[in-house]
């Protein structure tokens, strides 16, 4: 891996197990979007991107109740439709049209929270969000990279969503 040894590392401490995207899936992904996507993502999901199986009921940690897997990416309900109807909801018009085709909206959080990439932004692309009821009339910036976004996700006491303030 070029992008995620440190995650891998980090996800092994959880005790849960993950299940990778198959390349006919990843490829699936990429024929409804019409393009690749980044390098650092295509990882993610080769690794961990499918699905995992906790130890235990009990077990936390690591991706535990997000949605950030294949089912949430792909297929009829997605996370950007997630995001999208939180927008509308929050009256956040101006907002709506910019989750275009270049956005992949790969994470959210109980459906209120959102994490997305811009496609046209590079192998290991910065990562933007969204937060229900948020003021801001714009998308912060929530790391200057995925791998950022998910290393901050995972250490303990830390967040990559600093930058989105009610």
């Amino acid at each position: 891996m070029k992008y995620l040894n440190k995650i891998e590392e980090i996800l092994k401490k959880w005790g849960t197990k993950y299940k990778g995207c198959t390349s006919n899936q990843i490829n699936s992904i990429e024929q409804e979007i019409g393009t690749k996507l980044p390098l650092c993502y295509k990882e993610f999901l080769e690794n961990f991107g499918y699905d995992m199986d906790r130890k235990d009921d009990y077990s936390r940690g690591g991706f535990v109740g997000e949605s950030i897997f294949y089912d949430n990416i792909y297929g009829n309900h997605t996370n950007k439709d997630g995001l999208l109807e939180q927008l509308q909801e929050d009256g956040k018009t101006s907002l709506i049209s910019q989750v275009n085709d270049n956005v992949f909206v790969f994470f959210s959080s109980q459906g209120y929270i959102f994490a997305f990439f811009k496609l046209d932004e590079g192998e290991n692309p910065p990562v933007y969000g969204y937060v229900e009821g948020q003021e801001k009339n714009s998308f912060p910036k929530l790391t200057n990279s995925l791998l950022e976004f998910f290393e901050l996700y995972l250490e303990d006491g830390k967040s990559p969503f600093n930058n989105l303030k009610l």
